[in-house]
């Protein structure tokens, strides 16, 4: 059992390595706890907005979401990674082929990932706000046990996420039907009950609870939360799919007529017949797109008591810009360059039809935006909101494709890349946000931020053509 948990520790760590060198994939977490050291210096800033409660609060839903995005994996990461490493063996497929049960292999797993994103993620996050916190004046005296409480309730915050959203893929697995039924019903509570959604019902998270009062009942109930439905995944835990003969109809015609308008039509129609028959479909819209918006709808909503400034719909696009940029992560995911290699196709080409084909996928987006509109009553400033999507989607996007090519969902894991993603674009974003406090009218000049990123874009083409690419 432990042999097996140290061999998926080393693999990841190889895999990763291969994929981005071993030093600057080692420097990952260090950059993190950097970027926490310097946020701890604005901590007093914030806090003349919002107390230390809803800041400790704020943090804690976000690795309740984070750990929901990691679990996400299950859905769609096996056939993405057995298409970028088909000719590798990784332990987790092994079950048939060496004596171990599949639910050792997912209990190993999951622990794997449980100390892989501590020692990546939470760990540096909190360390740096430990090691910045002598040198900031607060009107709370923070000693080290408190930083202790923040890791472990942090843990646990990422821990309710990944176990509930490893649940909601065994029940997948085991009924399609099932799950979009379940989360349908979770929409419909959150509608009903959006009216009850103040402060004091979020607090009631046992992790951030326990780390106001660190009472053993709470870290029971806390632990309950992460031991039942991990429990009830892999006693359920359904691997070994039925072997089936898969027919699919022949898209490829119709789906070419249909996108006939753009020279690229051949590729924007693979992009979407992967999409149709990769694992998941549905379930992949749910957890990388729709379930993430919908927690970030909650958050705002509360949240917005105490920054009455800035407009919610406004808010609510420019978030929804980092969670629809997965969308182009979906597109590159399952396609290899060296599937084209063969081919009198450049780089650029093959770039130019997946940004074809996040766009036509991105009115999902669009329709989102206009519902949320609706049914907040802020209408009135969809148009605002609409065209800062538009100008800081196409901002971002430029960005990504210049930093990570066809890659994004493995370079953006390189310190340096992250780095230089995140600075290039904090400041727009920032930008955005003050604009929208001062006058909403400004945003319709967002769409200008289109402009700027077609110098980008072009320079991205040349780039890639003169690169060798990666075969994962």
């Amino acid at each position: 059992m432990l042999e097996i948990f140290r061999s998926m520790m080393k693999e990841e760590w190889r895999m990763h390595a291969t994929m981005i060198g071993g030093t600057m994939f080692a420097a990952f977490p260090v950059m993190l706890m950097f970027f926490s050291f310097i946020a701890t210096f604005f901590l007093p800033i914030f806090m003349t907005v919002f107390s230390i409660k809803s800041i400790a609060l704020l943090l804690h839903f976000f690795f309740v979401f984070f750990g929901l995005s990691v679990g996400s994996f299950g859905l769609v990461g096996r056939e993405a990674m057995n298409r970028r490493f088909g000719q590798a063996s990784l332990i987790a497929y092994s079950s048939r082929s060496l004596p171990v049960s599949e639910k050792q292999l997912f209990l190993n797993f999951f622990m794997k990932d449980l100390l892989y994103y501590f020692l990546l993620w939470i760990l540096p996050i909190v360390a740096g706000f430990g090691i910045g916190m002598p040198f900031v004046s607060f009107s709370i005296d923070f000693t080290f046990m408190h930083v202790v409480l923040l890791l472990v309730s942090l843990s646990l915050s990422f821990l309710i996420g990944l176990s509930f959203v490893f649940l909601l893929s065994t029940i997948y697995v085991h009924s399609r039907k099932m799950l979009i039924g379940l989360v349908f019903l979770m929409f419909l509570f959150g509608l009903i009950a959006g009216g009850f959604y103040n402060m004091a019902t979020l607090s009631l998270l046992p992790s951030f609870a326990f780390m106001l009062d660190p009472r053993l009942s709470l870290l029971l109930i806390s632990l309950a939360m992460i031991i039942i439905p991990s429990s009830l995944s892999i006693i359920f835990l359904k691997i070994d799919y039925p072997v089936s003969k898969k027919k699919h109809k022949n898209m490829m015609k119709s789906l070419c007529d249909l996108f006939r308008q753009s020279r690229y039509s051949h590729f924007i129609a693979k992009d979407f017949i992967d999409q149709r028959r990769s694992h998941g479909g549905v379930g992949k819209i749910i957890f990388s797109f729709l379930f993430p918006i919908l927690i970030i709808w909650l958050l705002l909503f509360v949240f917005f008591q105490f920054i009455p400034t800035v407009n919610f719909l406004v808010m609510f696009a420019i978030c929804m810009v980092m969670i629809s940029s997965s969308i182009y992560n979906w597109v590159t995911q399952y396609d290899l360059f060296v599937s084209y290699a063969f081919l009198p196709v450049s780089v650029s080409s093959v770039i130019k039809a997946k940004l074809r084909t996040y766009v036509i996928m991105n009115i999902i987006s669009v329709l989102v935006l206009l519902f949320v509109g609706l049914l907040s009553g802020t209408m009135n400033f969809f148009l605002p909101a609409l065209c800062a999507f538009i100008g800081i989607s196409a901002y971002v996007l430029a960005i990504t494709i210049y930093i990570a090519g066809l890659h994004p969902n493995v370079m953006l894991y390189n310190a340096k890349l992250f780095l230089m993603y995140a600075m290039s674009i904090l400041p727009v974003l920032i930008v955005t946000l003050v604009v929208s406090a001062v006058n909403p009218i400004w945003l319709f000049f967002s769409p200008l931020l289109v402009l700027a990123s077609l110098p980008i874009m072009k320079k991205s083409y040349r780039k890639w053509d003169s690169t060798a690419q990666a075969w994962y």
